[in-house]
């Protein structure tokens, strides 16, 4: 089956390839919502199952979770390329789907401003949208600087990101990762700064960060009561930020990933660090 569509493909492609319009499939939540903010939507003819943002982006037909894609799958919208985030597979897929005639570019991860500034040239370069790009930087970045101006003002504070909870404990956002990115944009001291990625914390180590504040995944709190829940975690019910229950839950997408909405990210941090600072008055 799969050879007889991989056949099929290249036959199809060497037309698409002559002057039709891109078919694009775009895999990774970031991916799709640079397209979109790049104004390129149109071009888009299937997403993986995180591109959910912005809502429009859910109406599209979807290929699964990017790290598990099926050849066949991505074959039948007869794409003319895919434009996909770091570990977009499995492995085989990328040499399958060029073998077939598609334009595969897989970009790197990136974990901070600049990173996300240079993720959406890179798709600009792609969708041929160079000079909307500029503009959607230009944007994110006085957004970021204004906000940053608002950080400056509040007292310094400490705070923990709890990417997901299990038996052997909390899963937190260390060094070289987006909610560290966020933290120094917001003026933030991470409680987690000296592990890099996202590492287990032990209970010890996090009573002794003692956070103000804590932020949590939204992937991992679904609701109200869970929050609350985890507001008694042994290892956060003794911080200062479990004592009084300062647990934000924060949409994973934007708090983990790096998209266009990262200024409303960083806002959210700071807000939650104000109003913190407010009730310490």
């Amino acid at each position: 089956m799969f050879r007889t569509l991989l056949y099929f493909f290249m036959f199809v492609s060497g037309i698409a390839h002559s002057g039709q319009t891109m078919r694009l499939v775009s895999a990774g939540g970031s991916i799709t919502e640079i397209i979109y903010a790049l104004d390129k939507q149109d071009l888009i003819v299937a997403t993986d199952s995180t591109s959910l943002s912005p809502s429009a982006a859910r109406n599209l037909p979807k290929l699964g979770y990017f790290r598990q894609l099926s050849v066949e799958g991505v074959l039948s919208f007869q794409p003319t390329h895919l434009i996909g985030a770091q570990a977009t597979g499995p492995e085989e897929l990328a040499e399958q789907l060029r073998a077939a005639g598609v334009s595969v570019t897989i970009l790197g991860e990136q974990r901070n401003l600049g990173g996300l500034y240079d993720m959406i040239r890179d798709v600009a370069v792609l969708v041929d949208a160079q000079d909307k790009a500029q503009q959607l930087i230009n944007a994110i970045d006085k957004k970021v600087a204004a906000l940053k101006i608002q950080a400056h003002a509040l007292a310094p504070s400490t705070a923990l990101f709890v990417m997901s909870t299990s038996e052997r404990g909390l899963t937190v956002a260390g060094g070289n990762t987006v909610p560290q990115a966020l933290f120094d944009d917001a003026g933030i001291v991470n409680a987690a700064a000296n592990m890099k990625d996202y590492k287990v914390m032990d209970n010890e180590s996090i009573l002794r960060a003692d956070p103000d504040l804590i932020f949590v995944a939204s992937h991992n709190v679904y609701s109200e009561q869970a929050r609350l829940a985890l507001c008694q975690h042994p290892a956060l019910k003794a911080t200062k930020a479990g004592k009084n229950c300062n647990i934000t839950t924060m949409e994973s997408s934007s708090a983990l990933g790096l998209s266009p909405r990262y200024p409303e990210a960083l806002q959210a941090i700071i807000a939650k660090a104000a109003l913190i600072e407010k009730q310490v008055d």
